[in-house]
């Protein structure tokens, strides 16, 4: 099997020639980032990552989005958790949530 010869510069191998990305226009991020955002759940988190790779559009993969937003979820369940074990049961502070519906002109 006969090899292809790796190109060197100034003694190190260097790869071919890769011309630099095209950012992304900003109205299709704009467009694209809220339509993301509208997804269940995670929509906000992969949306957020959509948004920040637009200067590097071809580095985005929504599953490795996904991974992330999924990680950011449960931070932000994982700081409930905490805030409630602190807040509610260290201190007893404790929030009533009890909303009521009156059908006004009856």
């Amino acid at each position: 099997m006969r090899r292809r010869h790796v190109p060197t510069e100034f003694g190190f191998a260097t790869g071919p020639y890769i011309p630099p990305e095209q950012p992304r226009p900003a109205w299709r991020t704009i467009v694209i980032g809220a339509l993301l955002a509208l997804i269940p759940i995670v929509g906000p988190g992969v949306s957020a990552v959509y948004v920040d790779r637009r200067d590097a559009p071809d580095s985005y993969a929504f599953p490795d989005a996904l991974k992330t937003a999924l990680i950011q979820l449960v931070a932000v369940a994982l700081l409930a958790l905490i805030a409630w074990v602190v807040l509610g049961l260290l201190f007893g502070i404790s929030i009533q949530v009890n909303p009521r519906l009156n059908r006004a002109g009856g």
